[in-house]
C-alpha cells in the first residue's frame, strides 16, 4: 500500500493527471484501512476508487480465469465493472466499502495457506510411513477432506508438474497483513500464525526467490522423506490422514472467516466468494452458508472422532519423527472443544467457537 500511495500522490504520480470523474482501481493485495484512507483522499478531489485484488494464482491470471474481489461505492463500481470483466468472467463485488476486497483477499489467502501447510504435514507423515503419494491424493480428493491444495498442488505433484510460480515472499507479505488484521480485530489465528512461520522458514532456507511450490520439498525435508513416490495404501492410515486434513480445513476456514466478520465483511458475501477460489475446500461449502445464518454447521465427524484420529496421527508422527505442528494445534483445539461440548457433538461446534 505504501507503493500505491507513492504511485498516486508522490512526485510525478497519478494524482497530477487525475481530474474529477476519473477512477483509480487498485489491484494489489494491500492494507485495507490504508487503502480506505487513499480512497478518501481521492474522493476529496472528485476521483473515485475501487480496490480489486486478484486470487487464483499466476496460471489462472495468464488464462484469464483469475478471481477478482472488488469493493467500492456504487458510482465507482458502475464505471469500473466493465474494465474488470474484460479481464475475467469471475468478478465479484463484496461491498460498497473500499478496502473490503483487500480484506477478503487476506482471508482467502490465509485460509488457503493454513490448510495447505496442515495437509502437507500429514502427507509427509503418510510418506514416511510408507504410503504412496497417489493413493493419499486420490483418497483426499474423493471425499470431504478435499481442498484447493489436494486438487491442484498435490495432484500436480503426483503428475510431476508445478502448479504455480507464485512468489513465497508475496505469500509471506499477505500472511503478515492477515496477522495484522487479526490483531486489529481481536481475532485468534493459530493456523495462520504458524503457516506464516513456515513461509518465513522457507524464505530463510530456500532464498528470497523461492516459489510457493517449494514448500512441498521443504516439508519433506523437515520430515526426512521424499514427498513424491510410490508406496502402499494402508486403509486405516489413509482414513486417519483424511480425517486430519478435514479438521485442518475446518480450522483454517473457521478462524479466518471469524476474523473477516469482525472486520465487517458480510458472511453471505464471504460464502459466495471464498468457495470459488483458492480458499475452497469440501467442508467450506457447509461451513460458510451455515455461519451466514448464524448456525453451527453439521460436519461429517464428531469432536470425539476428530480427537481420536488426530491422537493416533500424533502417536505415529512421534514414532516416525515427522513434524506435527498444525495438526498438533488442531488436536489441542478439538480436545478442548470436546471437553466443553462432549465427544458426541459435531465438529461444527469447533467452527462456531471461533465465532463466539
Amino acid at each position: 500500500t505504501a507503493d500505491v500511495r507513492e504511485a498516486i500522490f508522490g512526485p510525478g504520480g497519478l494524482a497530477e493527471g487525475l481530474s474529477p470523474g476519473k477512477l483509480v482501481i487498485d489491484q494489489t493485495s494491500g492494507v485495507p484501512d490504508q487503502t480506505s484512507g487513499i480512497a478518501a483522499e481521492l474522493a476529496a478531489r472528485g476521483v473515485g476508487m475501487l480496490d480489486a485484488p486478484v486470487s487464483g494464482g499466476v496460471p489462472a491470471a495468464q488464462a484469464g480465469a483469475v478471481t477478482i474481489i472488488a469493493s467500492g461505492p456504487d458510482g465507482a463500481w458502475t464505471k469500473g465493472e466493465a474494465v474488470l470483466r474484460a479481464m475475467t468472467a469471475k468478478v465479484f463485488r463484496c461491498s460498497d466499502r473500499v478496502g473490503d476486497g483487500q480484506a477478503l483477499k487476506l482471508v482467502n489467502n490465509a485460509i488457503g495457506m493454513g490448510f495447505r501447510v496442515a495437509a502437507l504435514e500429514l502427507v509427509a507423515l503418510g510418506r514416511k510411513a510408507g504410503l504412496g503419494l497417489a493413493p493419499m491424493v486420490d483418497r483426499l480428493n474423493a471425499g470431504p477432506a478435499a481442498n484447493f491444495t489436494t486438487r491442484h498442488m498435490l495432484a500436480g505433484l503426483v503428475e510431476g508438474r508445478s502448479t504455480t510460480n507464485f512468489a513465497l515472499s508475496l505469500m509471506a507479505k499477505d500472511l503478515s497483513e492477515a496477522m495484522a488484521l487479526s490483531l486489529a480485530t481481536g481475532s485468534a489465528l493459530p493456523f495462520t500464525g504458524v503457516a506464516r512461520g513456515m513461509v518465513q522458514i522457507g524464505l530463510a532456507t530456500i532464498g528470497k526467490d523461492a516459489k510457493l511450490d517449494e514448500v512441498i520439498a521443504l516439508t519433506g525435508q523437515l520430515a526426512g522423506v521424499q514427498m513424491r513416490g510410490d508406496g502402499g495404501a494402508e486403509p486405516e492410515l489413509l482414513a486417519l490422514i483424511e480425517s486430519g486434513v478435514l479438521v485442518g480445513n475446518v480450522i483454517a476456514v473457521s478462524e479466518c472467516v471469524a476474523m473477516g466478520r469482525r472486520f465487517g465483511l458480510k458472511p453471505v458475501e464471504m460464502a459466495r466468494i471464498l468457495n470459488v477460489g483458492s480458499a475452497w475446500c469440501g467442508v467450506s461449502e457447509a461451513i460458510l452458508p451455515a455461519l451466514a445464518k448464524g448456525q453451527a454447521p453439521d460436519l461429517p465427524l464428531t469432536l470425539g472422532q476428530a480427537a481420536a484420529a488426530l491422537s493416533a496421527l500424533a502417536a505415529r508422527s512421534a514414532q516416525l519423527g515427522t513434524p506435527f505442528i498444525l495438526p498438533g494445534i488442531a488436536l489441542s483445539l478439538v480436545q478442548e472443544a470436546a471437553r466443553q461440548h462432549g465427544a458426541e457433538a459435531s465438529l461444527g461446534r469447533l467452527t462456531f467457537g471461533f465465532e463466539t
